[in-house]
């Protein structure tokens, strides 16, 4: 039965296969249709993720980093329904203590030999991002070019054109010289920072580049447009990337590249080094393109500082990544065998090829289809596989209601009752019961799948008892975002109340192929981690119903080591009462990890 804690194989085989057709589907669509970068939408990308403004108050309290706070309000229903509206506070991290060190290096890989310019070019993006960050960030100083520079060779010195160490700028002006020589100095060329606790901070895009020998700048210096000699503005540095990749004629290695600029951050999280490709040299530039250049966020600076306070939020960023193995439909118990037969395909080598994973992914998510490129390209998508196989998920509902991403059964809606109802989906008691904002249930579950079975509503809480039922719809509703402004002021962001639109990832499943089984493994699905921590978070802290015995017993045979579940913790009051069946003061430490594991998501 699907509705068991230990399903057949049979059952285990069916969710296995229907993840395998899944993916094997996408892995074909993006073998014969690989992802076209010039579709790469950062100009729409996401119009309800809140962006930083001027007036930020930051929070200095931790001596590592500096945080931006904020409030959001959700609404937990809608008509004739008397939950309230809650709010929850988020942060986003604004500061890194160090620069990402970034080494180049000869690398094989098809989709970074033929994109051998990202590497610099990505560079290029990071000095944009971090030039707008010094001027929205309170107190930032202004950027500043360090001592440090890159060779300059007027006219091409004589090199040899194979020299990966020589990069042509074509013909250029003494201020966009002297920043390319900053942005492409070995170790930090430039510095956005701010002052905090006796340190100083640096933006979340700083990089420090190191390469065997320093890079060789060629050129044809004309005309000064100003005589400039501070940073540029970041408007200004976004027109000499522009001018370099007309001049190479690989304005679609610009738009990758900053794909990867905006995932620095994340990979910061991961690792204090990345080693990149070495750039290839372009023997012969195209003829220069006649079309306008607009940067890849379009006209409107707006949508730069939201893809900026987007790449802020590595948290958030890394939940999103992890949404694309999640099908909300699939029950907990036998979500495991999907997510075998997902891998079974993906780990395939021919799947791993960095063009290929990324059509991949971003055909199975394409509203995530930059941020998973830049997230290949900066080698990240290991640790989201890693977090995805042992049921690591990170569900940032914050995250999921800015970009209209679907990463949690918790967002569909509950299902409607009629009166007097004896019997509901364990799925939608665990809904009302994060709807209600119960006490222990005030944050969602880990697990993005859902749980199985029914409950019968006497032996639900109270709060799920009266709601049951009720004529209103239970739906979660994103209803605004307000930033903590100086002076207790707070500045409103998209305030208007609406329906927490999400879009699910697709597929492209293929009706009739081979299924290959050896992959599956029935003793780790049926001790399934998925349905260990859902019922965890339905039950550990108010205890179990009698109806439940067989599900606690198994977790306490299977997971909890002789926990003593006795019979003393078992409620004394009749079923249907909604009071606990165990002590309150009973609270595990698993408790506490979940308080501090996820204090940044609801």
């Amino acid at each position: 039965m699907e509705d068991s804690l230990q399903p057949e194989r049979a059952i285990l085989e069916k969710y296995y296969e229907r993840g395998y057709r899944l993916w094997h589907g996408l892995y074909l669509a993006a073998l014969a249709d690989p992802l076209d970068v010039t579709a790469l939408d950062f100009q729409n990308a996401f119009p309800r993720y809140p962006y930083f403004v001027p007036e930020l108050h930051l929070d200095k309290s931790s001596g590592a980093g500096l945080h931006a706070w904020g409030t959001s309000t959700w609404k937990p229903s809608s008509g004739d329904c008397s939950l309230p509206s809650f709010e929850k506070r988020y942060q986003f991290p604004v500061t890194q203590q160090d620069p990402l060190v970034v080494s180049l290096k000869i690398n094989h890989h098809r989709l970074r030999k033929e994109g051998g310019q990202i590497s610099l070019l990505m560079l290029a993006w990071a000095y944009v991002l971090s030039q707008r960050w010094s001027e929205l960030m309170p107190g930032a100083q202004a950027i500043e070019y360090t001592n440090n520079s890159a060779t300059l060779s007027d006219g091409g010195g004589g090199f040899k054109k194979t020299d990966s160490r020589v990069i042509d700028l074509g013909v250029i002006t003494d201020e966009a010289l002297r920043w390319w020589a900053a942005v492409l100095a070995p170790g930090e060329g430039w510095a956005a920072r701010i002052h905090h606790n006796g340190q100083d901070l640096r933006s979340p895009w700083s990089v420090s580049l190191q390469t065997a020998k320093n890079l060789i700048l060629t050129f044809r210096i004309t005309r000064s447009r100003g005589g400039r000699t501070s940073p540029p503005p970041y408007s200004a540095a976004a027109q000499y990337i522009a001018d370099y990749a007309k001049y190479h004629g690989i304005e679609e290695q610009s738009r990758v590249a900053f794909a990867a600029a905006l995932l620095l951050p994340a990979r910061r999280s991961v690792s204090k080094k990345l080693c990149w490709s070495c750039p290839v040299w372009y023997k012969k530039p195209p003829d220069p393109s006649a079309e306008q250049y607009w940067p890849p966020w379009g006209k409107e600076r707006d949508q730069l500082d939201r893809l900026i306070t987007m790449s802020c939020n590595t948290n958030g960023v890394i939940s999103l990544l992890c949404s694309s193995f999640v099908d909300s439909d699939l029950p907990c118990n036998v979500s495991g065998a999907w997510i075998q037969g997902a891998f079974a395909v993906m780990d395939q080598p021919e799947a791993q090829e960095p063009d290929v994973l990324s059509s991949i992914l971003s055909k199975r998510s394409p509203h995530l289809g930059f941020l998973w490129l830049g997230a290949i390209l900066l080698d990240l998508q290991d640790l989201v596989i890693a977090r995805v196989r042992p049921v690591l998920y990170i569900i940032d509902l914050h995250s999921a209601a800015w970009t209209g991403t679907l990463m949690s059964f918790i967002q569909r809606p509950a299902a409607d009752y009629p009166p007097n109802v004896e019997m509901i989906q364990r799925v939608d008691e665990a809904r009302l019961m994060f709807l209600s904002q119960t006490e222990f249930q005030c944050e969602p579950p880990f697990v993005p799948f859902p749980p199985f079975g029914t409950i019968a509503v006497k032996d639900c809480f109270l709060e799920v008892q009266s709601h049951a039922s009720c004529s209103g719809s239970h739906e979660l509703l994103y209803a605004g975002w307000k930033w903590d402004g100086h002076g207790d002021v707070q500045d409103a962001q998209d305030a208007k109340t609406r329906l927490l639109e999400s879009s699910e990832a697709t597929g492209h499943a293929v009706a009739s192929m081979a299924v290959r089984y050896d992959k599956l493994d029935c003793d780790s699905c049926r001790l399934s981690a998925f349905t260990r921590e859902i019922f965890r978070w339905l039950r550990e802290m108010d205890g179990w119903p009698v109806a439940e015995r067989d599900i606690r017993d198994w977790m306490d045979k299977k997971w909890m080591g002789g926990l003593d579940w006795s019979l003393e913790y078992e409620s004394a009051s009749p079923e249907g009462d909604g009071k606990s069946t165990t002590s309150r003061r009973h609270v595990s430490p698993w408790l506490s990890r979940t308080i501090t594991t996820r204090s940044r998501t609801i």
